[in-house]
């Protein structure tokens, strides 16, 4: 406020030298043109009037600027007050408008969470209901798997005993047919051998005769002589060789065995003999000569 004031005292006093000048100018020109009509005002009242007049003028024009600068100031005040209220006012909504964005989205947060609580419950309790389904599921089965299972052994047992049964039953009916068999074969054997050892005896007979037609004993036998003679045949009954396994001590003897054999030659009886009989008992057999007698 002082500024302002010393800012306008030098204008001030200029404006009032201005006006003391022009005055006294003009009151020089009157008072030469009409000195006989005018007044003459002295020239210390004059100038006092004019500083009067400046200083009133310039206490008004101070007076003007100081009303405008307070009103400056206090429109300038009072934006600023609308300013800070506006602010105000606008950081009290915002403020509002946050507790509500921050309560709306508390609410959906607590709504989202029991929505998420609901779900998890509810998903919570397919599972139980789940598991509780598949622990009788699994329960039925394995009871049905262990009753299966049960009738599946009581089976198997049953079938095995009858198997066993039946195998029992087949060994004795194996047993018997072999027995029966074997008793066959031995009687069949046995007939066989009965009836080989005739056919055997009978070929004997006539390969001794034979060969009895055949011998000649020398000069040198004497009773108690005995000399054995192998004799091996063809199936044809022909001789194939002989040759003496037990001498006599007398070689003349022994020798007039052997040549009786071969002039034997051939026995054609033999050929009609089975095979099997003539490979086992008569393709090698073995004669006893005695002076007394052929035996075999």
């Amino acid at each position: 406020m002082n500024s302002g004031l010393r800012s306008y005292i030098v204008p001030t006093i200029l404006a009032l030298l201005f006006h003391g000048v022009l005055v006294f100018l003009t009151a020089t020109t009157w008072f030469e043109t009409s000195s006989d009509s005018v007044r003459v005002t002295p020239r210390h009242i004059t100038a006092e009037l004019v500083d009067l007049r400046s200083q009133n003028k310039a206490k008004a024009e101070q007076k003007r600027k100081a009303d405008a600068s307070k009103k400056a100031a206090e429109k300038k005040k009072k934006a600023a007050a609308k300013k800070k209220a506006d602010a105000k006012r606008k950081a009290k909504q915002k403020a509002e408008q946050k507790a509500k964005q921050d309560k709306q989205r508390k609410v959906a947060a607590q709504k989202k969470a029991a929505e998420k609580k609901a779900a998890a419950n509810k998903k919570a309790d397919a599972k139980r209901k789940a598991e509780s389904e598949r622990l009788a599921l699994a329960k039925k089965t394995a009871e049905q798997k262990r009753r299966s299972e049960a009738k599946r052994i009581a089976d198997q047992a049953e079938l095995e005993q009858q198997q066993q049964i039946q195998r029992e039953l087949q060994r004795q009916a194996a047993q018997q047919r072999a027995q029966r068999d074997a008793q066959a074969k031995a009687e069949a054997e046995q007939a066989s051998l009965v009836q080989a050892q005739q056919l055997v005896a009978s070929a004997v007979d006539v390969i001794r005769s034979g060969i009895q037609s055949q011998w000649r004993r020398p000069p040198s036998a004497r009773n108690g002589m005995v000399v054995g003679v192998r004799i091996q045949l063809l199936p044809t009954g022909e001789v194939d060789d002989a040759y003496v396994t037990k001498a006599s001590g007398d070689e003349a003897f022994d020798r007039s065995a052997v040549n009786a054999v071969l002039k034997a030659e051939r026995f054609p009886e033999l050929q009609g003999l089975d095979p099997v009989v003539f490979d086992r008992y008569l393709r090698q057999i073995t004669l006893e000569f005695r002076p007394e007698d052929l035996r075999l």
